[in-house]
Protein backbone atom coordinates (compact mmCIF):
# COMPACT_ATOMS: atom_id res chain seq x y z
CA UNK A 1 0.00 0.00 0.00
CA UNK A 2 1.42 3.33 -1.25
CA UNK A 3 1.76 6.38 1.36
CA UNK A 4 -0.53 8.66 -0.96
CA UNK A 5 -3.23 5.64 -0.51
CA UNK A 6 -2.85 5.14 2.89
CA UNK A 7 -2.95 9.32 3.20
CA UNK A 8 -6.30 9.28 1.19
CA UNK A 9 -7.94 6.41 3.80
CA UNK A 10 -7.49 9.26 6.12
CA UNK A 11 -8.97 11.99 4.33
CA UNK A 12 -12.48 13.08 4.93
CA UNK A 13 -13.45 12.66 1.05
CA UNK A 14 -13.04 8.62 1.56
CA UNK A 15 -14.75 9.09 4.81
CA UNK A 16 -17.72 10.35 3.72
CA UNK A 17 -17.58 8.28 0.73
CA UNK A 18 -17.17 5.05 2.95
CA UNK A 19 -20.20 6.31 4.67
CA UNK A 20 -22.19 6.29 1.59
CA UNK A 21 -21.24 3.29 0.98
CA UNK A 22 -22.31 1.23 4.51
CA UNK A 23 -25.37 3.24 4.29
CA UNK A 24 -26.33 2.14 0.67
CA UNK A 25 -25.21 -1.76 1.92
CA UNK A 26 -27.69 -1.28 4.59
CA UNK A 27 -24.93 -1.80 7.24
CA UNK A 28 -24.93 -5.50 5.92
CA UNK A 29 -21.78 -7.41 4.69
CA UNK A 30 -22.28 -7.87 0.67
CA UNK A 31 -20.55 -11.75 1.12
CA UNK A 32 -22.26 -13.05 3.52
CA UNK A 33 -25.29 -10.74 4.53
CA UNK A 34 -24.33 -10.75 8.38
CA UNK A 35 -24.96 -7.42 10.09
CA UNK A 36 -23.60 -6.23 13.57
CA UNK A 37 -20.24 -6.99 12.51
CA UNK A 38 -16.63 -4.76 11.68
CA UNK A 39 -17.41 -3.75 8.11
CA UNK A 40 -14.34 -3.31 5.82
CA UNK A 41 -15.37 -1.08 2.30
CA UNK A 42 -13.11 -2.79 -0.40
CA UNK A 43 -12.49 -1.12 -3.71
CA UNK A 44 -13.12 -3.45 -6.53
CA UNK A 45 -10.94 -1.46 -9.00
CA UNK A 46 -8.35 1.62 -8.26
CA UNK A 47 -8.87 2.78 -11.30
CA UNK A 48 -10.73 5.98 -9.89
CA UNK A 49 -9.07 6.51 -6.68
CA UNK A 50 -10.06 9.74 -5.11
CA UNK A 51 -13.38 9.78 -7.42
CA UNK A 52 -14.72 6.26 -6.56
CA UNK A 53 -18.15 5.18 -8.09
CA UNK A 54 -20.06 3.69 -5.24
CA UNK A 55 -20.21 0.55 -7.66
CA UNK A 56 -16.53 0.35 -7.52
CA UNK A 57 -16.42 -1.09 -3.95
CA UNK A 58 -18.02 -3.51 -1.70
CA UNK A 59 -18.88 -3.73 1.73
CA UNK A 60 -17.19 -7.01 3.90
CA UNK A 61 -17.11 -8.02 7.41
CA UNK A 62 -13.48 -8.54 8.09
CA UNK A 63 -13.67 -12.64 7.29
CA UNK A 64 -14.88 -12.19 3.79
CA UNK A 65 -12.89 -9.12 2.99
CA UNK A 66 -9.66 -11.49 4.14
CA UNK A 67 -11.50 -14.02 1.94
CA UNK A 68 -11.49 -11.80 -0.88
CA UNK A 69 -7.77 -11.14 -0.31
CA UNK A 70 -6.53 -15.04 -0.06
CA UNK A 71 -5.65 -14.39 3.10
CA UNK A 72 -7.93 -16.97 4.44
CA UNK A 73 -9.34 -20.63 3.19
CA UNK A 74 -12.72 -20.28 2.61
CA UNK A 75 -15.23 -22.57 4.89
CA UNK A 76 -18.52 -23.34 5.45
CA UNK A 77 -19.67 -20.32 6.36
CA UNK A 78 -18.18 -18.45 3.46
CA UNK A 79 -18.64 -21.27 0.47
CA UNK A 80 -20.96 -18.51 -1.09
CA UNK A 81 -17.75 -15.68 -1.59
CA UNK A 82 -16.10 -16.98 -4.92
CA UNK A 83 -13.50 -14.83 -7.26
CA UNK A 84 -16.37 -13.84 -9.15
CA UNK A 85 -17.63 -11.55 -6.43
CA UNK A 86 -14.94 -8.90 -7.33
CA UNK A 87 -15.04 -9.22 -10.90
CA UNK A 88 -18.65 -9.66 -12.18
CA UNK A 89 -19.89 -5.91 -12.46
CA UNK A 90 -22.60 -4.31 -10.60
CA UNK A 91 -25.45 -2.25 -12.06
CA UNK A 92 -24.63 1.22 -12.05
CA UNK A 93 -26.64 3.56 -9.50
CA UNK A 94 -28.16 6.40 -10.43
CA UNK A 95 -26.41 8.14 -8.12
CA UNK A 96 -22.79 6.92 -9.77
CA UNK A 97 -24.25 7.93 -12.91
CA UNK A 98 -25.11 11.56 -11.79
CA UNK A 99 -21.76 11.78 -10.33
CA UNK A 100 -20.36 10.48 -13.85
CA UNK A 101 -22.09 13.24 -15.33
CA UNK A 102 -20.63 15.52 -13.00
CA UNK A 103 -17.11 14.68 -13.48
CA UNK A 104 -17.57 14.52 -17.21
CA UNK A 105 -18.78 17.80 -17.24
CA UNK A 106 -15.64 19.33 -15.24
Amino acid sequence: MTERYKEYLKSGEWKHLKGLKLKSSGHKCEGCGESGRVLDVHHNTYDRIGMELLTDLTVYCQECHNTVHGRVEKSDWNKYLSEETDRVPKPRLAKDIEFTKLINSI
